[in-house]
Parts: C-alpha cells; sequence; structure tokens
C-alpha cells in the first residue's frame, strides 16, 4: 500500500506568525515613526488644504403658484408648461451673460491672501491696501503677484512674467505704466512709521482673474435647484471666502430679479406699441369713412344729414301707415268676396 500523504499546511502557519512579531519587534521604532510621520503629514496636507464656504438663497419665481400633485394628475399639459418655466429660469440663473452682469458690479477681480509658513489665507476685507491693476501681459492673468510692504511710501512686487521671478519697486498712490501692466496700489490705513512693522512683518500676495475665467469658475460653482410642486428655486454657490459668496449670490438675485423686470417691461412696451399701431390703423379707417361720407353728402346736395334723416325717417312711418291701411282695406274686400 501507498504511504498517507502528508496534510498541506495553511497559507499563514504560526511560523510565519512568530516571523513576523519577531521583526516587528526589532524594529517597532520604524513603524512608530512611519505612524507619525503619516499623522504629521496628514495634519499638514488637511491644514494646508483651502477653506471652502457654501452660501444659498431662494427665489421665488410665482408668489401665487403650487403645482398640486393630485390636480396635475388630470392636467399634465400644464404641469409640463410649469415644469418647461422653471427649467428656462434655472438655466437663466446659470447662464453665462447673467452671471458676467453680477461680476461686473462686484469688484472681484483681484484676490488677496496673505502668506504664512504653512498655509497661505485668502482674506477679503481689512485689508491695509487695494489694488487696481490692468495686465498688459496675458500671462499676468491669474497668475500669483507677491507684494511687500517696504516703508510708508514704498512696496515692492515679484512676479513671473514667463522669463523667471521679477522684482519691482513703486510708490503708492501712484498711477504705474510698466511694459508688463497698469497698476495702483491705494493704501486703506494709515501707514506710518510707528506702524509700519506689523505690515512689513507680513507677506501679502495678490491674484488679478481674467473675467471669462472668473464667470466660468462660478458657473461651475453655481448650483440652482428646484422644491418639488412648488415655484421656489434653491441657488448655491461654493467659495473660499464666506462673505463673498452671500455678497455674490445678493448681487446675482438683484440682477435676475432686474432681468425678469425688464422682460416684462419690454412685454408691455410692445404691447403699447401694437395697441398705438391698431388705433392708428383705425383712425384711418374712420377717416377714410368720413372722407366718403362727405363726398356722399355733397353729391346729394344735402346740408344737414340729421335733418335729411328725420324728414326720410318721418316719410318711412307715413308709407309704412299708407301700406298697412291698404292692407286693411284689400282684406275687408277679401272677405266681401267669400261672402
Amino acid at each position: 500500500m501507498a504511504a498517507a500523504q502528508s496534510p498541506k499546511g495553511g497559507i499563514i502557519e504560526v511560523n510565519d506568525l512568530r516571523t513576523v512579531a519577531r521583526i516587528v519587534s526589532k524594529n517597532w521604532y520604524i513603524v512608530a515613526i512611519a505612524l507619525v510621520l503619516s499623522a504629521v503629514l496628514s495634519f499638514l496636507y488637511s491644514y494646508k488644504i483651502p477653506d471652502v464656504y457654501g452660501a444659498s438663497t431662494q427665489i421665488l419665481l410665482k408668489d401665487q403658484d403650487a403645482y398640486d400633485y393630485q390636480s396635475q394628475m388630470y392636467k399634465s399639459l400644464g404641469y409640463v408648461n410649469a415644469y418647461g418655466d422653471i427649467v428656462n429660469q434655472k438655466r437663466v440663473l446659470t447662464s453665462y451673460d447673467l452671471i458676467d452682469r453680477t461680476l461686473e458690479k462686484l469688484d472681484f477681480e483681484v484676490s488677496y491672501y496673505i502668506i504664512g509658513r504653512f498655509k497661505t489665507t485668502q482674506v477679503f476685507t481689512n485689508l491695509p491696501f487695494t489694488v487696481q491693476m490692468q495686465p498688459l501681459n496675458p500671462k499676468l492673468f491669474d497668475r500669483p503677484i507677491d507684494l511687500h510692504i517696504i516703508d510708508p511710501r514704498q512696496f515692492s512686487i515679484s512676479y513671473d512674467p514667463g522669463q523667471g521671478m521679477v522684482t519691482k519697486t513703486f510708490a503708492f498712490n501712484t498711477d504705474v505704466a510698466d511694459a508688463d501692466f497698469t497698476l495702483r496700489v491705494t493704501p486703506n490705513v494709515d501707514i506710518r512709521p510707528s506702524t509700519i512693522g506689523k505690515y512689513a512683518a507680513t507677506d501679502y500676495r495678490f491674484i488679478r482673474h481674467a473675467r471669462e475665467r472668473l464667470v466660468a469658475k462660478y458657473a461651475k460653482s453655481l448650483t440652482v435647484e428646484d422644491f418639488a410642486y412648488t415655484s421656489i428655486l434653491k441657488v448655491s454657490v461654493e467659495d473660499e471666502v464666506a462673505e463673498r459668496a452671500k455678497i455674490f449670490l445678493d448681487t446675482l438675485s438683484h440682477e435676475y430679479i432686474q432681468y425678469t423686470l425688464q422682460g416684462d417691461f419690454d412685454i408691455n412696451e410692445n404691447t403699447l406699441k401694437y395697441i398705438d399701431r391698431q388705433l392708428d390703423e383705425v383712425s384711418n379707417i374712420l377717416g377714410d369713412y368720413e372722407d366718403d361720407l362727405q363726398a356722399f353728402l355733397r353729391s346729394k346736395d344735402i346740408l344737414d344729414l340729421n335733418k335729411e334723416s328725420s324728414m326720410y325717417f318721418n316719410q318711412l312711418v307715413d308709407l309704412d301707415a299708407q301700406k298697412r291701411k291698404h292692407e286693411l282695406m284689400i282684406e275687408s274686400v277679401d272677405n266681401l268676396r267669400n261672402y
């Protein structure tokens, strides 16, 4: 008889576990260092990620209309029309033209940042200066430009025009015409020698955005949702600055309302023009009839139409009475014959 085969071992045997435990016990500090390093890197990564805030608002399309579910079971055509109108309004709110008109009313073309040791934070208010910049070099759009306050009268900027970093020094409250841009930096605070220390110790950065890219950015972060069986739209937007998101939605809502009102104004104006045109046509027709009437009166030698009409009416009444009298006489003769 053949000898019985010994049973095969499992995928992980006890000896394998002992080997792993022996290696870990000898190199435990490497594992501990790896865990600590991973935790630190994760913290730094999450710390450096820019915060994103959300803001939302609601817009009422029709203040007295609501879509009752059961009634729409029998009025499908009306429901389709209402749904189509909501879809159209959602497209209007997210359209390029409306967002562009909104940004035209806002000062969002320049974003400001404060550079820290580990994190660069975007700020919207309480800045010591305001930048007005028009790049002449297209490469400067949406590219970071560092600004450093040197003294109460001067500042320096550092940027990369595409050929390496360049540093230039200019004066505050001065219109600068450079080969790459036109620039004016206006202080928002009274920078004095006694306070220059805290401003000079801070590193600032700004970015001049191109309008089309800024519109595309907000169009991407803008969402419009409708509540079922209502005419209310919820408009939401995300931004790195909470206050800026609120201002954008307020201005967008205002521009949307102005857009809808302008549509009503255009309809009313067109209606008034149509009515005026119809009135002109009716006036011309009445004028033609009046001319025909005057020509008829002249052809018949009629001086007073009212008097002539009264005379002819009286003659008509007399003739009608005579006709009735003759009819009665004929009826009497017929009765005598039959008798």
